[in-house]
């Protein structure tokens, strides 16, 4: 099912969180606040905000204790968007041509840092 495998992908993706978190702070980068995480599947949504979901399914159970451990540890936050605006979509959905170049669009400006323009007498590689 959708729920399953949407389930099984979040508990990855927030040891993933986890593992990441742990190597920043090993090499000495502060971390404040939980890392978000976005589904877009509203029933996963809903049973990780939810302490008294009912799952019956054993793996499925299994993936949502190690979910909701992280959260209540305060290590990840769980949020939904839509489809639309989901950027993994990129890479895992046949797209239209106008949704694909929007999120594609969005992505781009999300990681084109700032440009710095430095001027080759400013730069030095000799002690002086």
């Amino acid at each position: 099912s959708t729920f399953g495998s949407e389930f099984i992908a979040l508990r990855i993706a927030t040891e993933l969180c986890q593992g990441l978190r742990y190597k920043l702070r090993s090499f000495g980068i502060p971390i404040s606040g939980p890392t978000s995480v976005f589904v877009d599947n509203q029933s996963v949504f809903k049973n990780t905000t939810n302490p008294a979901s009912k799952l019956k399914k054993k793996h499925v159970a299994i993936c949502y204790h190690k979910v909701r451990e992280c959260i209540a540890a305060g290590w990840v936050r769980i949020g939904w968007i839509t489809s639309s605006l989901n950027l993994a979509n990129l890479f895992t959905k046949v797209l239209d041509a106008t949704t694909w170049s929007c999120l594609l669009e969005s992505m781009m400006t999300r990681c084109n840092p700032p440009t710095v323009t430095v001027s080759l007498a400013e730069v030095s590689i000799f002690d002086d």
